[in-house]
């Protein structure tokens, strides 16, 4: 139940003022606890002083009935009206009888009631009547017939040897004095202090609202307001901030907290930036290669379809014109029918090793049937010029066979680099080294030319050196691998490549 007060108290703008929620987080304690402190305060207070106002009724009854003690000694009953006259002039006091033994009332202030008699059943009689003569109290609090409470008070009058003359003696009461007293000025009074009290409750709340306001403000609220207004700056996209803690309490460990965490968003975001920027780039560079390939791609296709026009396309024409002429001479000339079969002969020869060279380059057999040291073998043979190259291929620590899309990829990237040191390097002698140990292949290729300085070349595709080295490091990155190029001006290139093997192949 209280739970839901304080969210319905707090589902309005309230709950966006932190001062609010403090104020009202002490207020609500303070209120509850004081209230409650006051209410029972007031409650014991009233309690007790009622019980001992009873007492003091009881001992105006006892005092009453001493003073009239003398009068009804000497029958003086003229004394005995006066003195209960004077008595009921307070207006405190609501009642002042005096009841025989047979409940009926003999005297009276100011003569009022004479002659009643009183019912003990009445019910303003039986909170006495209903306990044993022995417990019966002398004073007790019980609401009249006008509604209001009063104490009344029951004084019984004992009967004495001076009483015997008008008295039975075996009598042991003669009469009881019934005063009723009205608790109203009393419970006045205590409804004034009670207000007081509130009052004085209710101003020390303020006060203290005030003062642990005005502390909390400093000390909590607005360092927390600081706090939450650097935090919107940051999230707004300011990054350059930093917090003083200034202390060692929760607020400095939360701003602490917040300097860390700003540092490392910067960090992070600044190695985003890096990543955004080089992925962009490996993008364009890929773009680039891939533009480059399309060319080279379609200047590949230019010349296959080239060569097939203009060597095979003759080939196959001058096959045709000789079997003509064969057919023309077969049985008039047949010396000259040899003749022309024999250049047919040789013809055909020369046709199928155009049509293996052709195949040859745009996929050697060879690296399929024995391998790729035999493939480079063959490539190297057919690409470095003879007289100014010499070759030096150095497999003894590759013991077997590499997997086939490793060995494509491998003719490919050692096919570039030759490519590259034919047209760039300057050199007159070149060296492959081929290996594998503990699962990894390492291959390179090292040329004795002029070199070069691998910070200026630019892996672009405007740059044919470039496009080159770039398709070398596509393909070694498509198997995995890690590519490495060293090189000094007058000291030549090395190009080192290694490649991760699977498991299977290499166990």
């Amino acid at each position: 139940m209280i739970k839901r007060f304080l969210n319905q108290l707090f589902s309005n703008p309230i709950d966006r003022s932190l001062r609010a929620k403090v104020t009202f987080g002490i207020a609500i304690p303070l209120v509850l606890v004081l209230g409650t402190f006051t209410i029972i305060e007031y409650t014991r207070y009233r309690s007790d002083l009622l019980s001992h106002l009873s007492v003091m009724a009881s001992y105006n009854g006892q005092l009453i009935e001493d003073t009239l003690q003398h009068s009804m000694l000497e029958s003086n009953f003229v004394d005995v009206q006066r003195i209960l006259d004077v008595v009921g002039q307070n207006q405190n006091y609501r009642v002042v009888y005096i009841i025989n033994t047979a409940g009926k009332v003999i005297f009276a202030s100011n003569g009022t009631g004479i002659g009643t008699r009183l019912d003990n059943t009445n019910p303003t009689c039986r909170p006495c009547h209903d306990l044993s003569p022995q417990e019966r109290p002398k004073g007790i609090m019980v609401p009249a017939e006008d509604g209001q409470r009063v104490f009344r008070s029951m004084q019984p009058i004992e009967n004495s040897p001076e009483c015997s003359t008008c008295h039975d003696p075996q009598q042991r009461l003669i009469g009881l004095l019934l005063t009723d007293i009205y608790t109203a000025p009393f419970e006045t009074a205590l409804s004034s202090d009670l207000r007081e009290n509130l009052f004085w409750a209710l101003g020390m709340i303020l006060v203290t609202l005030i003062v642990v306001n005005l502390a909390m403000g400093n000390l909590v609220v607005t360092p927390l307001e600081k706090v939450a207004a650097e935090l919107a700056r940051f999230g707004s996209g300011n990054r350059d901030l930093h917090l003083e803690p200034g202390s060692q309490d929760e607020i400095g460990q939360l701003k602490t907290v917040f300097n860390k965490m700003a540092q490392q968003i910067q960090a992070e975001e600044s190695e985003n930036q890096a990543l955004s920027q080089d992925l962009q780039h490996q993008t364009t560079r890929q773009q680039e290669l891939l533009k480059g390939l399309i060319t080279a791609q379609e200047d590949e296709r230019k010349r296959v379809a080239r060569e097939l026009h203009d060597d095979l396309g003759q080939s196959l024409s001058g096959l045709a014109l000789h079997s003509e002429v064969m057919e023309q001479y077969i049985h008039t000339d047949p010396e000259r029918a040899l003749e022309q079969l024999s250049l047919t002969r040789g013809l055909i020869d020369k046709t199928t090793q155009q049509m293996y060279e052709l195949i040859l380059a745009l996929r050697p057999s060879i690296l399929d049937d024995l391998g790729l040291v035999a493939a480079l073998r063959s490539l190297a043979k057919k690409v470095l010029p003879e007289g100014q190259f010499t070759f030096t291929l150095d497999s003894s620590e590759l013991k077997k066979r590499l997997p086939p899309s490793i060995e494509t990829a491998l003719y490919r990237i050692f096919q570039e680099a030759l490519s590259n040191i034919v047209r760039h390097s300057g050199a007159n002698h070149v060296t492959i080294h081929l290996a594998e140990h503990a699962g990894v292949f390492t291959g390179e290729i090292v040329d004795n030319g002029h070199g070069f300085n691998p910070e200026t070349i630019s892996l672009e595709a405007d740059n044919p050196r470039g496009l080159g080295l770039l398709g070398i490091q596509e393909r070694v990155g498509q198997c995995g691998g890690t590519m490495q190029i060293t090189s000094r001006a007058g000291e030549g290139t090395r190009l080192q490549v290694q490649i991760p093997l699977p498991k299977d192949d290499h166990e």
